[in-house]
């Protein structure tokens, strides 16, 4: 079965969008660029966008899945533009200077975080015994 003609627009456009992501994220390592665009690229080339060197597992209950069904498509369609974000927001890289210490490329769609839950102390718990927990003093203190 070929690849539906009305899905093509949406698969290049996640492709893009992972090439576009893939750029930015490894923009000072050409190494890593080109092995995760060999990476894909026969994903892309597939008719139902899975990996063509692994079939993929039919679930062990139920009916089989048609990999080639427009629906199934849509799926990975959009697994593809999550990764494309999660290049963008997730992954970084670092150099290790002369000093040992690790400098890190971030760029302006890292997802950095607010610690908020960090900083945010822990609650205590509810327990019918309050001094459970307490040191004792020994005598003679």
């Amino acid at each position: 079965m070929s690849f539906p003609a009305a899905l093509r627009p949406a698969a290049r456009s996640a492709y893009r969008d992972v090439l576009r992501a893939a750029r930015v994220t490894f923009h000072a390592d050409p190494t890593r660029h080109a092995q995760f665009v060999a990476a894909i690229r026969p994903t892309f080339m597939s008719a139902t966008l899975t990996d063509p060197s692994k079939p993929p597992a039919q679930p062990l209950e139920g009916p089989p899945v048609d990999f080639a069904a427009p629906e199934e498509i849509q799926k990975r369609i959009a697994e593809w533009k999550e990764v494309a974000t999660f290049l963008r927001k997730n992954v970084v890289q670092g150099r290790q200077d002369e000093s040992g210490t690790f400098k890190l490329r971030v760029t302006k769609d890292t997802d950095l975080g607010d610690n908020e839950t960090i900083k945010a102390p822990k609650p205590m718990p509810i327990t019918p015994f309050p001094n459970r927990g307490k040191r004792r003093r020994k005598c003679g203190e």
